[in-house]
């Protein structure tokens, strides 16, 4: 659902989010809008971190980060994500994303039997 979202978004022809020129990226640099945006679409993330956590677990890369441009008036203020399967104008491609699996909370990882402290002692 968030990629049919973000393609919606981006089909609008916004300043603030945009496809790269070979059509391979996606950008944007007012995550506050994104998230408005995708919001009254239907999508239940409510800020910039479950965003890009979303992004991640869908098997997207990040290639740049708008967050570290506030520190620095030389870097981009544009967020840069990749995945080799969400081209521009290949809806067919974008199908073969798949969620990854969600991993098990740490309280759920079994761990081996500690050895008591009477042990050592």
């Amino acid at each position: 659902m968030l990629l049919l979202l973000i393609n919606m978004i981006l089909n609008e022809g916004h300043t603030w989010i945009e496809w790269s020129k070979d059509g391979t990226k996606l950008r944007y640099n007012d995550p506050e809008r994104l998230m408005r945006e995708l919001q009254a679409l239907g999508f239940k993330a409510q800020d910039a971190a479950s965003l890009s956590k979303n992004f991640n677990d869908y098997g997207f890369k990040r290639l740049s980060d708008a967050r570290k441009s506030r520190y620095d008036p030389w870097r981009s203020n544009w967020t840069i994500f990749t995945h080799q399967n969400f081209v521009r104008n290949n809806s067919e491609s974008a199908t073969n994303i798949q969620r990854r699996r969600a991993r098990r909370p740490r309280s759920s990882i079994k761990k081996d039997s500690p050895v008591s402290d009477d042990a050592f002692w």
